[in-house]
Order: structure tokens, then C-alpha cells, then sequence
């Protein structure tokens, strides 16, 4: 059997064709009892059948019409039967109620749609505002998940700067990090370094561009002059324009790189201008607010790092290096030495060897004070600087003595080079106790050759050397006579 909710949604011909079978089925009931002899008024109760059909699939109006006809009907059929008007009032006061409890389910049954539809109204409308808060906590999520993996970024950053010990190193991580934090259409990032003087020193460019436009995006991005970054270094804080066509501040310059979107920001390190990060595109509006703020972490992270790169760098030199003289100190100079006499064995390099004392230095240094003898060991200190190349080693050994390691040099071109520094210090003018000074220094040199089996005695042969040049009367060079004979 069809359920109530099939038979509603029958069509409306099949609905006619149910009630007029029903009234037919009626009328065929009456017409057999009429012809037996029966109750023709007792069969009339049948049509209250049709009627129930009618009120549920028709509505009210056609029942209302079929049940005058039905009324009609029966008055006709009980005047000719001749039956009771009391029975005949029975069936009408039946009819009614049919109709009136028929009205009234009918009634329910279009409120309980009407609540129905409302009730489905208000469930669409709340899907579509439970949608609107889905979406809404979707973008919050996702803009959530872009702060996150951005400061992640950031957070990684700083681990691996603080491992990093070459500005070099530094530069490259972060332009990497910026590149891949932001990854905007058609970006450019950049960072530019400045020295005291806030011109060019080190800088990296990562973009996606052919080589001859590279060349020029150098040169005009990398040039501290260039209006955006000049503006950066004169303000000294973040520059964000989110479309330079109709930026006031730049209408009257024209980037021949039709740059239309970019945030810059300083490297500050206290008052000082380290240098600036840049990032572009030539698209409008490829950045946000939130975009500059981040990369004001980035650069304030950049300086960190480059200030912790110099100090370590710092750090190094005065571990290395002697705070008079500015030279190496012995223990770092002997471990070079070490590896180059190693090196020079093995590719049978030629090697030598300076030991060099400043003549009298104790009877000079309490004649005239030890300030005045600090002036002459950064007088010799800086002849010897001048003198040898800057691949060579120069070393304060210890109180007034000095060695040169003179790299790829045999003894000829070391007997030269130790002349000349000799030569030097005796022309240097020291002004002590108002009066005009001068010293001289004896060299020692030895020349490597396989017989020396470590570095100290490599040092050793150039000290032997120079204790004979002490012992010759002083200021002069003389030969380890371990080396070679003397040409």
C-alpha cells in the first residue's frame, strides 16, 4: 500500500480518478440496494468515503461542491423512498462533521507544511550562516596558518644565524628565508650592506629573470642612491608602498624596472645604518602591512646577526692577533707555520724564515720610558707590515721580537726582503724625550729544506741565525748555517 506522502504527490488526474471511483462505487452500493428492497438511506453514509478523499486530495472548495451534489442527491433519493426526515438530518449532521473534521485536519496538515517550510527556512538559513562561519574561521585558520609557518620561518632563522659565523653565510640565509617566507608574483629581494661610508659592500639577489636584465636589476637596486633606498638610509626606518603609480612621495620618478610594489627595511644597529633588506614586485598591492612588520623582524634578526658575525670576527682577531702591534701572536703564528712547512715539504716549495730583534731595546726602553718603547715596536711592527706581502706572516714572537714567514721565497729573495726592513727601521725617526731617535734591528733567516723535521726547529735554525747577527756587532742580517752555503 502507497504511503499518505505518495499519494499526495500523485498527479492531479489520479487524484480526480481516486475520488470519482470512490463516488462511483457509492452510487453503485445505492443504486444495488435500491433494487433489493434495502435501507436506501443507510447506504447514503457511504459517500462520506469520496467526501474523506476529496477533502484530502482535492481541498476543501471541490468538497464543498461535491457534497451539495452529494446532498442533492441523497434529498432526491429519500423523497422517493419516502424515508424519515430525522434519519435524513443524521446523515446531513454527518456530512458536517465529516467536513468539519476533514477542515480541520486539512488545516494541520497546511499548518504543520507552513511550520514545516519555516522549519527548513530557518535550517537553510542557519546552514548558510553556519557556512558563512565556517568560511570565516577557514580564512582566519589559513591567514593563522600563514602567520605561524612565516614566524616558524622566523624562529628557524634565528637558530641557524646564531651557528652562522661569515657575513657571507648570513647573506645567503637570508635571502633565502625572505624568498621562500614570501614567495610574492614576480619578487625580487635583496640585501644590500653598507660600510661607514654607506656605499656598496656585499649584497644577493635572488629572482627568476634572464641574465642581461639581472646586470641592470644590480646595478640600479644595489646602488645606495637609488630613490627607494636613499629614502631607507635618510629615514632610517620601513618603507611600504603598496602602488608607487599613485605613491605622492615617488609620482615623479619613473623605475625603469616598473617596480609597483615594495617594502624596505633599515638594518639599525643603535644610530647606525648596517644596511637595508628590499623586497618588490611589479605587480600592485604583492604586500601587506603585515608583510613590512615581518620584515622589520627579519631585518632587526639581520642586524643581530651581523653584529654577532663581527664580533665573533672581533673576538677571533684578538685571540690571534697582539693588542700593541696588531700583529699575530706567537701560538697562532707557530700553528700556521706548522701547516706551511708541512705544505711546502710535501710540494717542495721553497720556505724562509725571519727571527728579528731590535738592537739594545732594554737599555733603550729605560733610557726613555716604556711608552716610547712601545712607539718603536709599532714603528717596527709597521715596517714589516709595509714591507712583506700580505700573503706572508708577520708575528710579534715575544717582547722586542718579531718573525716573518715568507711564503714560496728561497733564500735570495728572503736576504733581500730582510735588507730592506732593516734598512727601513734604521730610517724611522722616533721623537723621544724631545729629541730625535732612531733603533736597529738583526735578522736571522733560515731556509727550509728536509733536514728541519718540525717547526720549532725550523724556528730554531732562524734564532741561531740571529744570535750570529748579534754576535757580528748587530744590525745585520745574517744566513742559518743549516740552510744552504751563502752564494
Amino acid at each position: 500500500m502507497k504511503s499518505i506522502q505518495e499519494i499526495e504527490n500523485l498527479k492531479l488526474s489520479q487524484k480526480w480518478g481516486m475520488v470519482l471511483g470512490a463516488f462511483f462505487l457509492a452510487s453503485a452500493g445505492i443504486y444495488s440496494t435500491a433494487r433489493l428492497g434495502g435501507n436506501l438511506f443507510s447506504s447514503l453514509f457511504t459517500f462520506y468515503i469520496p467526501l474523506g478523499l476529496s477533502s484530502m486530495l482535492l481541498g476543501i472548495n471541490v468538497t464543498f461542491i461535491l457534497t451539495i451534489i452529494v446532498i442533492v442527491i441523497s434529498i432526491i433519493n429519500l423523497l422517493i423512498a419516502s424515508q424519515p426526515f430525522g434519519l435524513f438530518m443524521i446523515f446531513i449532521s454527518g456530512i458536517i462533521l465529516n467536513y468539519y473534521y476533514w477542515y480541520r485536519w486539512i488545516q494541520e496538515k497546511e499548518l504543520e507544511e507552513f511550520r514545516r517550510q519555516k522549519a527548513s527556512e530557518d535550517l537553510n538559513l542557519n546552514m548558510n550562516d553556519t557556512q558563512m562561519v565556517h568560511d570565516k574561521v577557514k580564512i582566519a585558520y589559513q591567514a593563522n596558518l600563514i602567520k605561524i609557518q612565516r614566524y616558524t620561518a622566523l624562529n628557524e632563522l634565528a637558530r641557524s644565524l646564531a651557528m652562522t659565523y661569515k657575513t657571507q653565510d648570513v647573506v645567503v640565509l637570508l635571502i633565502e628565508t625572505i624568498s621562500k617566507t614570501f614567495m610574492v608574483p614576480g619578487g625580487v629581494y635583496t640585501l644590500l650592506l653598507f660600510d661607514s661610508s654607506v656605499v656598496k659592500a656585499l649584497h644577493a639577489v635572488r629572482y627568476s629573470v634572464d641574465t642581461e636584465m639581472e646586470a641592470r636589476l644590480n646595478r640600479e637596486r644595489l646602488n645606495p642612491e637609488e630613490i627607494y633606498n636613499s629614502w631607507v638610509v635618510s629615514q632610517a626606518k620601513t618603507l611600504f608602498i603598496g602602488d608607487a603609480s599613485s605613491d605622492f612621495r615617488f609620482q615623479n620618478y619613473l623605475s625603469e624596472n616598473k617596480v609597483r610594489s615594495l617594502v624596505a627595511a633599515p638594518l639599525m644597529a643603535g644610530s647606525e645604518i648596517l644596511g637595508l633588506i628590499r623586497m618588490e614586485s611589479c605587480f600592485p598591492s604583492a604586500f601587506r602591512q603585515d608583510d613590512a612588520r615581518l620584515l622589520s623582524n627579519f631585518s632587526d634578526l639581520a642586524t643581530v646577526a651581523l653584529e654577532h658575525v663581527a664580533l665573533y670576527r672581533q673576538t677571533i682577531e684578538l685571540a690571534i692577533t697582539d693588542g700593541l702591534t696588531g700583529l699575530y701572536v706567537q701560538r697562532y703564528y707557530k700553528e700556521r707555520a706548522r701547516d706551511e712547512v708541512f705544505r711546502a715539504l710535501e710540494h717542495k716549495l721553497p720556505l724562509c724564515l725571519m727571527m728579528i730583534d731590535v738592537d739594545n731595546f732594554k737599555s733603550y726602553n729605560d733610557r726613555y720610558g716604556h711608552l716610547v718603547g712601545d712607539r718603536v715596536l709599532k714603528v717596527v711592527a709597521q715596517v714589516l707590515k709595509e714591507t712583506v706581502r700580505t700573503v706572508d706572516l708577520v708575528a710579534r714572537y715575544g717582547g722586542e721580537e718579531f718573525s716573518v714567514l715568507l711564503l714560496k721565497t728561497p733564500w735570495i729573495g728572503a736576504q733581500t726582503v730582510a735588507e730592506r726592513i732593516r734598512q727601513k727601521v734604521s730610517e724611522q725617526i722616533i721623537l723621544a724625550a724631545q729629541q730625535s731617535t732612531n733603533v736597529t734591528v738583526s735578522i736571522g733567516v733560515a731556509e727550509l729544506n728536509p733536514s728541519f723535521k718540525d717547526v720549532e726547529t725550523f724556528i730554531d735554525s732562524a734564532d741561531q741565525a740571529l744570535y750570529q747577527a748579534k754576535a757580528d756587532g748587530k744590525n745585520c742580517v745574517r744566513k742559518s748555517k743549516s740552510g744552504p752555503t751563502d752564494a
